[in-house]
């Protein structure tokens, strides 16, 4: 835990971070979305200095790096300079929409920045994810502290000051250390929303934490995405885009696919064309790295699997790797993340069953479950009984993947594409069930950055809820019930006639 100068020094800075927030909410959300569109062209300035700051070793290289994480930054960088002064404009009511028994009543709605806003950040896209939060928060108008996972203290930095060359003043983000005690301090002294990317343990830690204050949460958390090959599927796109899920980020993506339900028809010629193309001394030149942990895991659950009758189809070899950057501290997930990785091959399982621990297995490695299925309805079924719930991809024709789409519980549907079609600013992103609640980025993402204020304002002196109860008070209001929501003319009818009667009875009384 912090020291008490570690939690004075701290607050010291969160107390500048909400004053400077105090300002920059009173800067017009068009200003802000200036400052941030700016983001942009420094990235492509600081581009390679970015990409070299990157540390972990299952990165291919500055490719990967650029279409993983760059142009996507940059693309949310355009989007909110365009699209947050609508998105974030006040709403006003209309007038003739307002219930009869108000009276005249003007209303809006108003989009509040939440305050300040705590990021935690995510170790496998350092760049994209926490950057894509922390723009959104910014052109919000929130205030932020940022907590890097361990191993990206140095790109989330040049992240930072990136920003602030922009125009974003300083006091307004907190650049924390990347200790997992370091988010724990952050909460203790006091955010107004949490940003977690992460796995569902740690996830659950932030919940624990964040219930004693009743402070609400985004969390990102882990996927064991599910694949459709539906019988209309072109089977070479789908081995082609496997290869890719496989070899993006080196396994390493919460959206990647593992467990590939297909039909029995298929499977055969499925499996052939995708050995085909892992087994092609080209496409091998590749990097991909696991922990030692990671790796123990996934050499039980495989044996296990295969003793209940799967078959791993391409067996991984086992390198040295190279030191794994959460050797300096815990990693994301609370473990200690061992001296090294291990660099792999593939890992490619036919036969999977839901009843199988590695059916529903949580990790971060190159993995891909083929599980046959007789028929869509049990790849339904079958699917529903995996706790994770952040992506899916269907491969097929027309209406009948639009309709499995509507069907299958999760975040973001991808439809003969893999991963990709997320990277779109104009989305949302977020999972259900173990892999979160919430989104980020997008309208609802940025949305998610704010909490609506409701503003009404009375005109007129028609007020009669001023004045003392009076007899027929409720007979009127009754009337007024039946008048406004009766299911015929009829009742509206009698309700109108209760309400005159009621009011001439008064009138005759005074």
């Amino acid at each position: 835990m912090a020291t008490s100068s570690e939690f004075e020094s701290l607050r010291d800075a969160f107390a500048q971070a909400r004053l400077a927030q105090q300002s920059w909410q009173s800067v017009s959300i068009g200003e802000r979305a200036r400052i941030v569109a700016r983001v942009a062209a420094k990235i492509v300035e600081q581009r390679k200095t970015l990409a070299s700051a990157i540390r972990f070793p299952m990165r291919s290289g500055y490719a990967e790096t650029l279409s993983a994480e760059l142009l996507p930054l940059a693309d949310t960088s355009r989007w909110l300079g365009r699209n947050a002064k609508s998105v974030l404009a006040s709403r006003t009511l209309a007038k003739s929409g307002a219930p009869m028994w108000l009276g005249a009543i003007r209303a809006r709605v108003d989009r509040v920045p939440r305050g300040l806003v705590l990021i935690v950040g995510t170790w496998n896209y350092p760049l994209f994810l926490a950057g894509s939060q922390l723009l959104h928060a910014l052109v919000a108008g929130n205030a932020i502290a940022i907590k890097p996972a361990p191993g990206c203290e140095e790109v989330t930095e040049k992240l930072v000051s990136l920003v602030i060359d922009c125009g974003v003043p300083k006091e307004l983000i907190v650049l924390l250390e990347s200790s997992i005690q370091a988010g724990q301090a952050a909460m203790a002294v006091g955010v107004d929303h949490v940003v977690m990317t992460g796995s569902s343990n740690s996830g659950r830690r932030i919940i624990e934490q964040s219930s004693s204050k009743l402070t609400s949460t985004t969390l990102e958390l882990s996927g064991c995405d599910s694949v459709f090959v539906l019988p209309s599927a072109d089977l070479d796109r789908v081995a082609d885009l496997m290869r890719f899920g496989l070899r993006l980020n080196g396994g390493s993506t919460c959206i990647a696919p593992r467990r590939v339900f297909v039909p029995d028809g298929v499977h055969d010629a499925l499996v052939a064309k995708l050995l085909g193309r892992l087994q092609d001394p080209v496409q091998r030149d590749w990097r991909t790295s696991i922990t030692p942990d990671t790796m123990s895991k996934l050499q039980q659950a495989v044996a296990e699997a295969t003793s209940l009758g799967a078959k791993l189809l391409v067996p991984w070899e086992r390198g040295g790797g190279e030191p794994h950057p959460s050797d300096q501290g815990s990693g994301q997930d609370g473990s200690s993340g061992g001296p090294r990785w291990v660099s792999t091959g593939q890992i490619v399982v036919a036969g999977i069953r839901p009843e199988m621990r590695l059916y529903s297995m949580e990790v971060f490695a190159p993995l891909l479950m083929l599980v046959g299925v007789r028929d869509l309805s049990q790849a339904i079924d079958w699917n529903r009984k995996c706790p994770y719930a952040l992506g899916a991809t269907i491969f097929g024709r027309g209406k009948d993947a639009q309709e499995l789409a509507k069907s299958i519980t999760c975040g973001v549907v991808s439809i003969n594409d893999l991963v990709v079609p997320t990277a779109d600013p104009r989305l949302p992103f977020g999972g259900r069930g173990e892999s979160g609640f919430g989104v980020t980025r997008g309208v609802e993402g940025l949305l998610d950055m704010t909490v609506p204020r409701a503003i009404s304002e009375r005109k007129g002196n028609w007020l009669p809820h001023k004045e003392l109860p009076q007899e027929g008070d409720e007979q009127i209001l009754d009337g007024l019930l039946q008048f406004q929501h009766g299911k015929d003319w009829w009742a509206r009818l009698a309700g109108l006639r209760t309400i005159f009667g009621n009011l001439q009875t008064r009138t005759r009384k005074k």
